[in-house]
């Protein structure tokens, strides 16, 4: 479990989201870096270098930085399978993710399966989950910071990986030595590649009966990364990023008699789903004495689109009897942004950290699109593309002081400036915590942080979908804030371990949610009638202990958590616990290394259930208190389900979830600075088919009972992850 991270020369440590100079010490990171944890004042902070999240078992030869993360106390997956981050009670939209230092808004392939981020392009992994340096601000439940590699500008060198569903490629080497160098990492998937012979097999048995199944998916990341010296004071880089889905599926009927005197037809259905990122940021640096200052740029853009096309034929030799339908559904973000900063460590015992930025937000929560073709005449209604731009403005001020070898405060606050549709939004971000060290060995800590966020992601389900829309605050919205409190107990253990205690409460106000009865794409209604506002809070206490050195290495995790929501519009006004009001959660994650070629990892979850809303009642009509029977509408048994009756959001847990992962990796020493990794494992080793809904059957055992009298309904689990075989392979040069 050990990694490297790079940090500045001793005297000059920067601690922004973009910290790389070119006057680098190598520093190695041993498992989750425990031992900052009870050195500095700094409250639920993880880092984690990029060979370990490489190490970690995985799906089907797909190393995650986001499932790599959800393995931590106080943060719950979701759905399984998915890269759904649900930290401290927060939700999924509650997350900034910043891939060194630019914003993005999507971050997982395939519906959730896959992060997008290509882990052989990533030195580490900063992760809060507690209290916020001032330096961060735009979500309220936490920060991904990833960094990039720096580039080699002596060499060259780099890795290929070849999975079960995917390869990525990641290389890098001086354009002019020790002037100018860059780093390139680029995954595609073969999924579409690997399944085409099996569709076309499968097409080939339909044809005869006139049908076809249209099936396609893949998706594309692709980092670039350029780095330039103007001198041993001053750099500049440019960081690319892209990563896109491209999702098709559907059928098509068509008349197989061909007979001339036969009308020939055809009727095709196809739905497909396009979503992703995009974006670029460009960074200047130059270098104190005691300090850095940095000025970076950036541009970013979200989009996703579902598009439902239906085209038709009922007579091929006439073409006025040719029609299409086609509708699409739009949702983006673009940002444009330009931020400075600044770090000063005049001392061992004071560091600060200053800057400012702003942004320009460019929305469309969602533009719906309608097309239709009948003969020669088209037709097209784009009935709602709401527009909204917004420009937000920001300051920060974070300072560190260590008063002495027990005490050490870290002290910020940060401003935020947020005007849209005519009104301006001010938000004042107050941070601190406090370490007090008991003895060489523990050290207790308390921490208070406010974040904000102008911008939520509405849903109606329980995976991370690119469908899920975003809506940004306007004028008739305020912005989700969110109030946690933090105290902790760290120490010290025997055999190079270490433990950590946090309790937490997180406050939330202004979230949304669909009212109840509304079609999310009503072009009719305007976003403020369609949703509600509400408040949330959540509490628990998150227990980790980590073993950093020896041939066994790894760390337990357990969270406590109570997760609940109120809105006057909902549930009645009464209180209801949240989807994800997963209750405990403990994590194992073990390494043993047998020896130099060898190394075993080991990984097992069980958390409580999600919640889900179940009608337990049916009622037969409006004035009958909820018989549990069907209605009959006739004496032909012309059978009706009833009227549902549900006497409360989130009513039923599903059972608890766990599973086991194991993987083994095996090294091979080429020569020449030449290895190769072979990397199998599997996922859910026991087989263990965890439900991910419940569905009511109305109508079990109506064949077998024809009198609807006789009649009982039952609930069926739905699952969706069996035991699953990994591997894959590397080849480092």
């Amino acid at each position: 479990m050990q990694g490297y991270i790079f940090l500045p020369p001793t005297n000059c440590v920067a601690s922004d989201s973009t910290n790389v100079v070119n006057e680098l010490r190598e520093v190695v990171v041993t498992g989750f870096n425990a031992e900052r944890n009870l050195k500095e004042p700094e409250m639920g902070r993880v880092v984690l270098s990029g060979d370990f999240i490489t190490n970690m078992p995985v799906i089907l030869g797909e190393s995650d930085i986001v499932k790599s993360i959800q393995t931590r106390a106080g943060v719950a997956q979701g759905v399984e399978g998915f890269t759904g981050l649900l930290v401290h009670g927060g939700d999924n939209d509650q997350n900034l993710f910043l891939y060194h230092g630019l914003p993005l808004y999507h971050v997982s392939h395939f519906g959730g399966l896959f992060s997008s981020f290509n882990v052989a392009t990533v030195s580490h992994v900063d992760f809060y989950k507690s209290s916020f340096p001032a330096v961060y601000g735009g979500r309220i439940s936490s920060i991904t910071d990833l960094e990039m590699k720096s580039p080699d500008f002596y060499d060259y060198h780099g890795r290929i990986n070849v999975g079960l569903l995917s390869a990525n490629a990641y290389i890098t080497g001086p354009i002019v030595e020790d002037r100018t160098a860059f780093a390139v990492g680029v995954r595609r998937s073969w999924m579409d590649i690997v399944g085409l012979p099996v569709l076309s097999i499968i097409n080939a048995t339909k044809k005869k009966n006139g049908e076809k199944i249209i099936l396609g998916y893949n998706f594309t990341d692709l980092n670039v990364r350029i780095d330039h010296r103007f001198s041993n004071r001053t750099t500049a880089y440019v960081i690319g990023y892209y990563g896109y889905d491209n999702f098709k599926f559907g059928d098509r009927d068509f008349e197989t008699d061909y007979d001339p005197v036969d009308y020939h037809w055809f009727d095709e259905s196809v739905d497909q789903m396009k979503w992703g990122n995009w974006g670029v940021l460009t960074a200047l640096r130059h270098r104190l004495d005691n300090g850095i200052i940095n000025i970076n740029a950036y541009y970013s853009k979200y989009s996703s689109e579902y598009s439902g096309i239906n085209e038709y034929q009922s007579n091929l030799s006439r073409p006025d009897t040719y029609g299409k339908a086609e509708s699409i559904t739009k949702n983006g973000i673009e940002d444009v942004g330009i931020k400075g900063s600044y770090y000063l460590q005049p001392t061992m015992w004071y560091k600060l950290r200053a800057g400012a930025g702003y942004v320009h937000h460019f929305y469309r929560p969602a533009g719906i699109f309608y097309k239709t073709m009948t003969g020669n005449v088209i037709t097209v209604n784009n009935s709602d593309d709401p527009r909204l731009e917004a420009d937000e403005a920001f300051a920060y001020i974070d300072n560190t002081l260590t008063l002495n070898d027990r005490i050490a405060v870290n002290v910020g606050l940060r401003g935020v400036l947020y005007g849209t549709d005519g009104k301006t939004f001010t938000s004042i971000e107050p941070r601190a915590t406090m370490r007090i060290s008991l003895t060489d060995k523990y050290s207790v800590k308390v921490g208070y942080a406010r974040m904000s966020q102008h911008v939520q992601q509405i849903t109606n389900n329980y995976a991370n979908l690119p469908t899920d829309l975003w809506q940004p605050i306007t004028a008739n919205m305020k912005p989700l804030t969110s109030d946690q409190y933090s105290v902790g107990v760290y120490g010290d253990l025997p055999f190079d371990a270490y433990f950590s205690v946090e309790g937490w409460y997180k406050d939330m106000h202004n979230l949304v949610e669909y009212r109840d009865g509304i079609a999310t794409l009503n072009p009719s209604k305007p976003w403020h009638e369609k949703i509600t506002h509400g408040r949330g809070w959540a509490y628990g206490i998150d227990l980790n202990v980590t073993k950093t050195a020896g041939a066994f290495t790894g760390s337990v995790g357990y969270g406590l958590m109570w997760n609940w929501r109120e809105f006057a519009e909902l549930n009645g006004g009464e209180k209801y616990p949240a989807m994800f009001d997963n209750r405990h959660k403990f994590n194992i994650n073990v390494t043993y290394k047998l020896n130099n070629r060898i190394d075993f990892n080991i990984a097992w979850t069980c958390t409580s259930g999600n919640r889900i809303t179940l009608p337990l009642y049916n009622q037969e009509t409006y004035n009958e208190f909820f018989p549990d029977a069907p209605k009959i509408e006739s004496e032909n048994y012309m059978h009706k389900e009833g009227i549902d009756y549900y006497s409360t959001r989130n009513n039923v847990r599903l059972p608890a979830y766990h599973r086991l992962d194991i993987g083994m990796n095996i090294y091979q020493n080429y020569g020449n600075g030449r290895r190769g990794i072979w990397n199998v494992g599997l996922y859910n080793a026991y087989c263990h088919l965890n439900a991910i809904t419940i569905r009511k059957d109305n109508y079990n055992n109506r064949d077998e009972y024809p009198d609807p009298k006789n009649w009982h309904r039952a609930f069926q689990t739905l699952s969706f992850m069996p035991i699953i075989p990994s591997a894959s392979y590397t080849y480092i040069f």
